[in-house]
C-alpha cells in the first residue's frame, strides 16, 4: 500500500466522514427502546494546550462508546 508523501485532509477527511456517513457511524435513534447511554466531552482546549493526555481522553471514551453500542446500548 503506497502512503501520499503529504497528509492531505480535505481529501482523506470528507472520504472518512462519508463513510461513516453511510455506515451510521455516530447514528442515535431517538426513537428507540433500548437503554441510551450518554457522553458529555467538553472541548479539547478548555483546560490548556492541546497534548497526548487529549488523544488518550477521546480515544478512550470513543471505547467506551463502541463498547456500549456493542452490548446494544442507544450511545448518545
Amino acid at each position: 500500500m503506497a502512503f501520499p508523501k503529504r497528509y492531505d485532509p480535505a481529501t482523506q477527511e470528507s472520504r472518512l466522514d462519508e463513510l461513516w456517513q453511510v455506515e451510521g457511524v455516530y447514528r442515535f435513534d431517538e426513537k428507540s427502546d433500548a437503554p441510551v447511554f450518554s457522553i458529555d466531552t467538553p472541548p479539547p482546549t478548555v483546560s490548556g494546550f492541546l497534548h497526548l493526555g487529549n488523544v488518550y481522553s477521546y480515544s478512550h471514551t470513543d471505547f467506551i462508546a463502541r463498547f456500549q453500542r456493542m452490548r446494544g446500548r442507544n450511545v448518545f
